[in-house]
């Protein structure tokens, strides 16, 4: 039986690593990508593509390989994200564009470029957006509006997109902890979602039938909100 082929945006760190671990110990075939020039990884099924998403070239040519060498696409998980968080005052322009450039313009592209292959059989979009996007907190300006744009665009191909058996789900993700808390007075790992308790649930959308639809998945720790 063919092995299905998933693609991790932002793929190899935290909870994207974590992602793409799961969903090849699930069967699939895993194109991870990741920043980084040297992303030497010895893991079956794994494949490590250096893209950065700010480069609509390099997604570009990360779809042409996958097209080459299978011809189709079953799911693409937009994972990357970056968050800057102060109060809406202290921002300026550039802080913005980077957020939105990362979190909403290279989601933009990888899924716009995923579209010609999933749509030869059916498919899954998996978007990382936030928990914030349903409850507002301070300091979070700027990352709740690019992750409202994420959910927005999800709602929108869930209903253009259905005829070509292509479903969107947005996962509405809670604190989950990774390395970047590792240093933070005030929060404790023990108050978050975990990376593989995110994994798990994205490889349950991966693998569910076609003919069922999860347009949204709210994920948050026992306490709701930290």
């Amino acid at each position: 039986m063919k092995k299905k082929v998933a693609v991790v945006i932002g793929g190899l760190k935290g909870i994207g690593k974590a992602i793409s671990l799961d969903l090849i110990d699930k069967g699939f075939i895993t194109y991870a990508t990741t920043r980084e020039k040297s992303a030497a990884v010895n893991i079956e099924n794994l494949v490590p593509v250096q893209v950065n998403v700010l480069n609509e070239k390099e997604i570009q040519d990360l779809f042409t390989l996958i097209s080459e060498q299978h011809g189709t696409l079953d799911v693409l998980v937009n994972n990357a994200g970056i968050g800057e968080f102060k109060a809406f005052e202290e921002f300026n322009s550039k802080e913005w564009e980077d957020v939105f450039r990362t979190n909403v313009f290279g989601m933009f592209h990888c899924t716009q470029n995923a579209f010609p292959l999933l749509k030869k059989r059916g498919g899954r979009i998996i978007n990382i957006s936030s928990f914030m996007t349903k409850r507002s907190l301070p300091t979070q300006s700027v990352y709740t509006a690019s992750k409202q744009a994420v959910s927005g665009l999800g709602n929108v191909l869930a209903e253009e997109w259905y005829k070509h058996h292509i479903f969107t789900t947005n996962i509405q993700l809670g604190a989950t902890y990774t390395d970047i808390w590792k240093d933070i007075e005030g929060f404790s790992s023990e108050d978050m979602l975990q990376a593989h308790d995110v994994a798990r649930v994205i490889s349950f959308v991966a693998m569910t039938p076609l003919h069922v639809r999860m347009d949204e998945i709210t994920l948050t720790p026992p306490k709701g909100v930290l």
